[in-house]
């Protein structure tokens, strides 16, 4: 990996101004959504995974909602909980570190996922509908969604806010195994995709956490 310069560590500000914060998430959402597009146009489906425990898994459109929350959540998590430049780093590279490493596996694995035919009585159906439509399925393994929920996972663990705030770390759990089923339940996913995104965020979030530390990048003078 790459030596990260430290971002004005020695002038003592600890704490990211919502500004800044709001410069680097922006230049992440674009990288994330210009290379997943990318990747879509280049590819084309060649593996299927499909289990016969993914096909007992039930389509149940409502979770659809649990799904779109990951963007909501990303946000209040690095604006309101994440404060620290150390920690705002740590979870900045470790979401950059994983789009870069689940698009290579896109582009080398282009597995899909076959779409279930369904009626469009409601919200939560055309919404599903609308997701198929952005997502041609051509880039199931591993799952985007889930890395990006487990690396807020790990980000909220950190942070002191989450500590003083009760019950707030199990919230996050149970949102992130929330929003990892619901990639199944919508049929947007296999359940290897699910251990996939897991085992990117995890491995992401920890190699960047050691390697900020090992070389003391970022201040950190305000515990995060």
């Amino acid at each position: 990996m790459f030596r990260i310069k430290p971002f004005n560590s020695t002038q003592g500000k600890t704490k990211m101004s919502a500004k800044l914060k709001t410069t680097y998430m922006a230049l992440l959402g674009v990288f994330s959504l210009v290379t997943y597009f990318a990747v879509q146009q280049l590819v084309s489906h060649q593996y299927e995974f499909l289990t016969s425990f993914d096909e007992a898994i039930p389509f149940i459109p409502w979770t659809v909602w649990i799904y779109h929350s990951i963007i909501p959540v990303i946000v209040a998590t690095m604006f309101l909980l994440v404060q620290s430049r150390r920690l705002f780093f740590t979870t900045f590279w470790a979401c950059a570190t994983a789009t870069i490493i689940i698009n290579l596996f896109y582009i080398m694995f282009p597995s899909f996922y076959p779409r279930p035919e369904f009626a469009v009585t409601g919200v939560s159906e055309y919404l599903v509908e609308f997701s198929y439509i952005i997502d041609n399925s051509s880039n199931t393994f591993p799952s985007g969604h889930v890395a990006f929920a487990w690396i807020m996972y790990w980000g909220s663990t950190f942070s002191k806010k989450t500590r003083q705030t009760l019950g707030l770390n199990r919230l996050y759990l149970l949102w992130a195994l929330a929003l990892s089923l619901s990639t199944l339940t919508l049929k947007m996913h296999y359940i290897i995709d699910i251990l996939g995104g897991f085992t990117v965020a995890t491995f992401c979030f920890f190699v960047v956490k050691s390697y900020i530390k090992r070389h003391s990048l970022y201040s950190e003078e305000t515990q995060p």
